[in-house]
């Protein structure tokens, strides 16, 4: 199942996010008020850019918001990134809110159902964000240099072993957890009591891990 995801704001870490993306084959759109940033930026991805403001609902809406699987809040602006989360999720109550806060003493007013994950930027390593490993069954999206773990996209394959099984029933590396469980509908759980299908999508926390292990964790748990 192909992804749909919007990208607000417009810079090297939301560009670099993108890159992965497109590699992975996703389908993704910017969403940014910047006229010179959005023509800058067609020359690098086409036009996959809404010109307008992430905190204007019709922006969203004709952005496809509420189709979107993630809204990622990328702003250098933690007002916009804070209204803008919230008015995806009130559109769309199913979408997964990824926030970025730039400045840490206001890292408690992103306390909410409103934000299901949120990540200082200065914790960011660029180049890793959404990075893809040999495997395109998993999408790593975040790595977090300050608390040294990493989130790991987990997508049920139609040969994985994990069909059938409740998430509580996977076995993870230790200090690892679930975070959110999103269905093949779209419908995100937090409980999971459901067992997992085709296309369902895991999202896991993680220790960082030198490659050769985290592939081989990886690895075990498809075999």
């Amino acid at each position: 199942m192909q992804l749909y995801i919007i990208i607000s704001g417009i810079n090297e870490i939301s560009k670099n996010l993108a890159i992965n993306l497109l590699e992975h084959g996703d389908e993704f759109i910017f969403v940014d008020n910047n006229k010179k940033k959005i023509k800058k930026n067609e020359g690098i991805f086409g036009f996959v850019n809404q010109h307008g403001n992430s905190y204007s609902k019709e922006t969203l809406i004709d952005a496809g918001v509420e189709r979107a699987n993630f809204f990622i809040a990328a702003n250098r602006d933690d007002k916009i990134n804070f209204v803008s989360s919230q008015i995806a999720k009130n559109i769309n109550s199913k979408i997964f809110n990824i926030v970025l806060i730039n400045d840490q003493s206001n890292i408690d007013i992103f306390k909410g159902d409103d934000f299901d994950f949120i990540i200082k930027s200065n914790q960011i390593t660029a180049d890793s964000i959404s990075s893809v490993i040999e495997n395109n069954n998993v999408l790593h999206l975040f790595t977090n240099t300050d608390s040294h773990t990493e989130i790991l996209m987990i997508i049920i394959s139609e040969d994985s072993n994990y069909i059938g099984k409740n998430p509580n029933e996977i076995s993870l590396p230790n200090n690892s957890k679930i975070i959110a469980v999103i269905n093949s509908s779209g419908n995100i759980n937090y409980d999971y009591s459901t067992d997992l299908r085709v296309l369902d999508k895991i999202l896991i926390q993680i220790p960082l891990k030198h490659e050769k292990t985290e592939l081989k964790f990886l690895n075990e748990k498809r075999n």
